[in-house]
């Protein structure tokens, strides 16, 4: 085995290719399989185990020792042991190399963090790294034989100067925050706060394989160019900024899209396999956030089209949907189908379209019908006050008693506030005498004998022009008829 010439050191944080790539390059080698193939490395046509010596699977110290040049250690390698297996994602390391041109010329060498599929952009430049010719076209390889430069001498790598969207950088900061350390950014979106490498990588991609489905295209990293899989990335990284409402959105468009033509039936599928996966990766704390929020928005947003059965894995609090259908609301108000309709106009409810049919949010329906039941219809107010029709509608035409909802030609109840009417009688109540009344005092029909009408009496109670008696009624605590013994009270 003959000495080599050069034998270049090894900085921190360089990515152990790009040292072979500067130590063939220095000693005249084509590439870096024929220089591992000089220190013993027998591959049939001069290959090199790329993936695992960047993983640190591959014992690259041999043959380093037999060209005795410094040992090295992958920066990748405890990252890379950190993920497991079908519960973490399988993506991490790139397939083809990317670059940053000035930094190149700065330092001299590749950085090691290049490698990891998320880091998209150099920060310091604020450039998107190179990894695909300009003009031809033609990958960066990790066997070119000069480390500036591309395969068969095609020209030295140069900087894209096209403008870098803001998300990102912010991603390449967040993930090269994960890689070194360093403390993070205040804007990370919240959902990924608290999670290693591992966890947000997972979540990562599982959001943008299931954004690339809508496209009716596949999320494969791995083989895409730096350019494309920037598209993706920024798209999940705005995504997560705008979380929880950005996945529920995504989760609607599966509505418009169904992965069969049997409607309902390709709904079930997209949902039935959704969940699956993140039923099946739970463990990594990352997808266990998503899966918290899809359980979330099929118990609140989803109508009850997948039968509870099929969802047993999902962790409802209620076997009652949130979205329900107009039978169903007609039936928890009490009414026809009709007036469903009729309170939509009047923007009582609020609909919600679903494969083309209204549906309704049932916590809505119930604080309607809830707020229905707790106050009086004009029957209940009339027995409630023990007073006529008649009288009744007196008090509310003079806004007396106050009133929620009064007939019009969408409806043809009235619903009477239950709580101020009865704070009316409480007020009036504690207005009233406490000693026994005196001589001259007249019934409740002998003060309206005298010219005083419901409303005017009730105005002239809580005036003081009238003085009277209470004597409680237990059967009816809210009746006008508790209050005797009226007299007109003397000015002077």
């Amino acid at each position: 085995m003959g000495k080599l010439l050069s034998r270049p050191y090894f900085y921190s944080g360089e990515c152990q290719i790009s040292y072979l790539i500067r130590v063939s390059e220095q000693n005249g080698f084509k590439h870096i399989g024929h220089l591992l193939h000089h220190a013993g490395l027998d591959w049939k046509n001069n290959r090199a185990p790329i993936h695992q010596i960047l993983t640190g699977e591959f014992d690259l110290a041999p043959y380093l020792l037999a060209l005795n040049l410094p040992e090295t250690q992958s920066e990748i390698t405890p990252i890379f042991q950190k993920f497991k297996r079908v519960v973490d994602t399988p993506y991490l390391l790139v397939k083809y190399p990317k670059v940053c041109p000035e930094c190149l010329k700065e330092l001299g060498y590749c950085k090691y963090e290049w490698n990891i599929l998320p880091v998209l952009a150099c920060i310091k430049h604020r450039k998107i790294l190179v990894d695909i010719h300009p003009d031809s076209g033609n990958r960066l390889s990790w066997y070119r034989q000069y480390l500036n430069k591309f395969d068969n001498d095609s020209g030295v790598v140069r900087a894209i100067n096209h403008p870098i969207q803001p998300a990102v950088i912010q991603l390449c900061k967040y993930v090269e925050s994960l890689l070194t350390g360093r403390k993070k950014s205040a804007s990370i979106p919240v959902i990924l706060h608290g999670l290693e490498i591992n966890e947000s990588l997972s979540l990562i991609h599982f959001i943008a394989h299931y954004q690339a489905r809508l496209l009716a295209c596949s999320f494969k990293p791995v083989g895409m160019d730096n350019k494309e899989l920037g598209q993706h990335y920024q798209k999940v990284w705005e995504m997560l900024h705008a979380w929880p409402d950005s996945f529920y959105a995504l989760l609607g468009q599966y509505i418009d899209r169904p992965m069969s033509s049997k409607g309902v039936g390709g709904l079930n599928k997209h949902y039935r396999d959704l969940y699956e996966r993140l039923h099946r990766q739970q463990e990594n704390r990352g997808i266990a956030r998503i899966k918290a929020e899809f359980d979330r928005y099929i118990e609140q947003y989803w109508p009850g089209v997948l039968a509870p059965e099929r969802l047993t894995r999902i962790k409802l609090t209620s076997p009652n949907r949130n979205i329900i259908s107009k039978k169903e609301t007609a039936r928890i108000l009490g009414s026809r189908l009709e007036r469903v309709d009729k309170l939509v106009q009047q923007e009582k409810l609020i609909p919600v379209v679903f494969k083309g049919k209204a549906h309704y949010l049932r916590n809505q329906v119930e604080a309607f019908a809830n707020e229905i039941t707790s106050n009086w219809t004009m029957a209940e107010a009339c027995e409630a006050f023990q007073l006529t029709r008649y009288q009744l509608k007196q008090l509310l035409d003079a806004d007396v008693i106050s009133v929620l909802q009064k007939p019009d030609s969408l409806n043809r109840d009235w619903v009477i506030d239950k709580s101020q009417s009865q704070a009316l009688i409480d007020s009036l109540r504690e207005k009233a005498h406490r000693t026994l009344p005196p001589s001259g005092v007249v019934s409740l029909v002998g003060i309206q004998r005298q010219g005083y009408s419901i409303v005017r009496l009730i105005l002239a109670m809580q005036s003081g022009e009238l003085q009277y008696w209470f004597v409680p009624d237990i059967d009816h605590p809210s009746s006008i008829k508790q209050f005797t013994s009226f007299k007109v009270k003397r000015i002077g």
